[in-house]
């Protein structure tokens, strides 16, 4: 998925702040004073929370004037009850919805996703320092609140504090988030509710070790950035959150967010590698580069796409300690077996126990279970798997659905058999499968059915928390695509795949089909159903202006000569081969790098990208294809 810079660097500013990864400034924080502090606006408007109503009279009477010490060791006198606040830092925002207190945020940073209520809450243009001097003083804050980033710019913290009192708010470590609770309930009177907030997430935390004490310690590699190699150190809270899930950070004797190389990595050879959208690095690239690992072995890579529940040190840290601990340890969640399902061929299955020993019988069922961290429990697979590299070492059971070898599978003993619909085609074939073993059915035709089948395989293999994040990562990166070629003209596309007994093509009912909607393209044989073999006539009478040949096996050539060579796109030389066939063949959560491709071939002024035209020689004997 494509970011602007902006973007990566407003990220990586709000991680690192997040953990206290760059000290505060020494002299800034020694000269604040409440004499530097203004006098809090008369413009406050009051709330209608019934919390605040009920204090009002005792908070302004009796309460105030406060001194408080904050995070940066500031001393801050607050004169009266704060009621227009603007908040510097996402997870302050959070702290207030807590405390009962989002309905007098009257400006945040405009990068809050969480809670439902900061979706009505102006921006101040942005995080920290990024935010709008003049946008905050329009609002007549009576309070500002920020983290450290408000430092990182000499005369920055003043000009805040010409504006209104500011609170510097945090925490470093997942035992300071209580201490940032205390310190908001303190300075807006809400102590009760404070400790309340507090004694919740203690208690959450406090079960969630509890649920964790007697589960192996996990190895953890958690990326940050890739380039740089980035990851988290021992003093943050993002390793505190793998400790509490039941893992151990494999860089936890380093500090702040430490550079490393890949031979580092290799050496501590993780159990688990954890990704987020905007580390920079996608599932794929991580089975590549740290070949070897454990965790690209057992397929335990794994991409969190909400990874604001792990980088936002307020209350909601609680949700990404549980998504990380289902993920290291599902085994804790389980399934309640025995299991009993309906596939997606509509047949009713009964699942014993967890299982442990699985037969595979298409590609794209091995790629899904690697995607949902049960890789290794794999003991046959067909012999056209390729990915991840780690099937090399699976047991090859024979052909693609029905040709796999009977006997094969029956030595290793499967205790659950996973095909899509080729056991159909032979009869008396799905019988014998299930004498050996249950039989589970996919037969994804969309990329809705491709979400169905992550999110089924995920309940059969107890990998549920695994196939929501697969699913979850998988939309945002076609809603992106679809985001960037909404406005831009549709080309018909023919999408070729054989030219055995005809000219095959995906007709609707297919995920190829999709592939071309989200990539901004129109099927030039919407009308035909399913995957259907055509003659050259049709194909000129469609005349489709791009040519997509998803196959290995199809010779570009048949463009450059005869009737074939008469349709738009091979006048236009926009007949393409793919870079990697499978990927656009097979119904698994790598569709995605299928429709990315088809996006860029389509409309590669909106990716600057340069695909290669095809060019046929003036003999017509030779061409090559992008």
């Amino acid at each position: 998925m494509k970011r602007t810079a902006l973007l990566v660097v407003l990220l990586l500013l709000g991680a690192v702040v997040a953990t206290g990864c760059i000290a505060s400034n020494e002299s800034t924080s020694s000269t604040s004073s409440p004499s530097t502090t203004a006098t809090p606006t008369s413009s406050t408007t009051s709330t209608t929370s019934q919390a605040t109503s009920s204090s009002t009279t005792q908070a302004e009477k009796g309460y105030y004037p406060i001194t408080v010490k904050d995070f940066a060791n500031r001393t801050v006198t607050i004169k009266a009850e704060p009621k227009r606040i603007v908040s510097l830092a996402p997870s302050t925002t959070e702290d207030l919805y807590y405390l009962g207190l989002i309905e007098r945020v009257v400006g945040d940073t405009g990068y809050e996703d969480w809670p439902p209520e900061v979706k009505g809450i102006p921006s101040v243009g942005g995080y920290g320092i990024y935010a709008n001097l003049e946008t905050i003083a329009s609002l007549k804050p009576d309070l500002i609140i920020a983290d450290n980033a408000v430092l990182y710019k000499q005369g920055y913290l003043e000009s805040l504090e010409k504006i209104a009192p500011v609170i510097i708010v945090a925490p470093k470590s997942l035992d300071e988030i209580p201490r940032a609770i205390e310190l908001l309930g303190k300075v807006f009177n809400r102590e009760d509710k404070a400790k309340e907030v507090i004694d919740e997430f203690n208690a959450k935390v406090d079960a969630m070790k509890e649920l964790m004490k007697d589960q192996p310690r996990v190895k953890v590699f958690y990326v940050t950035w890739n380039d740089p190699l980035t990851t988290v150190g021992g003093d943050t809270f993002i390793s505190d959150v793998i400790s509490i899930a039941g893992g151990v950070n494999i860089f936890n004797d380093t500090k702040n967010w430490p550079q490393v190389s890949l031979e580092e990595v290799l050496a501590r050879n993780p159990d688990v590698i954890i990704l987020t959208p905007h580390c920079g690095m996608t599932v794929e690239e991580a089975y590549k580069l740290f070949a070897g690992t454990s965790a690209v072995k057992n397929g335990r890579v794994y991409m969190i796409e909400n990874e604001n529940d792990l980088i936002h040190p307020s209350p909601r840290l609680i949700r990404g300690i549980e998504t990380m601990a289902r993920i290291l340890h599902p085994e804790a969640f389980k399934t309640s077996y025995p299991l009993t399902i309906k596939d997606m061929a509509n047949r009713t299955v009964t699942i014993p126990k967890e299982p442990q020993r699985i037969v595979s019988l298409a590609p794209s069922i091995t790629e899904t279970i690697f995607y949902l961290g049960a890789g290794d429990r794999l003991v046959g697979v067909t012999k056209y798997a390729d990915w991840p590299p780690a099937v090399k070492n699976i047991t090859k059971v024979g052909g693609y659905g029905a040709y796999a070898n009977l006997e094969e599978i029956a030595k290793l003993k499967p205790d659950l058999i996973i095909a899509d619909s080729a056991v159909f085609y032979k009869q008396g074939f799905l019988e014998d499968l299930e004498k050996i073993a249950p039989v589970v059915i996919v037969d994804p035709k969309s990329i809705d059915g491709i979400y169905r089948q992550v999110e089924l395989l995920g309940k059969v293999l107890n990998r549920e928390e695994q196939a929501t994040l697969v699913v979850a990562e998988m939309k945002a990166q076609i809603s992106y695509i679809e985001g960037l070629v909404a406005n831009a003209s549709r080309p018909s596309v023919m999408y070729l795949v054989s030219t055995y007994n005809g000219y095959w093509i995906a007709g609707k009912g297919t995920f190829a089909e999709g592939i071309i909607r989200i990539a901004g393209g129109k099927n030039a044989f919407e009308d035909v159903t399913g995957w259907k073999a055509v003659s050259a006539e049709e194909i000129v009478a469609r005349n489709p202006d791009v040519v997509i040949i998803a196959s290995a096996y199809v010779d570009p050539k048949i463009f450059c000569s005869g009737p074939l060579s008469t349709i738009k796109a091979a006048k236009d030389g926009r007949v393409y081969t793919v870079s990697d066939p499978n990927v656009f063949q097979r119904p698994s959560p790598r569709i995605v790098l299928a429709i990315k491709e088809m996006a860029e071939l389509l409309h590669p002024e909106l990716f600057k990208y340069q695909p290669q035209p095809l060019v046929c020689s003036t003999n017509t004997t030779a061409n090559a294809t992008g």
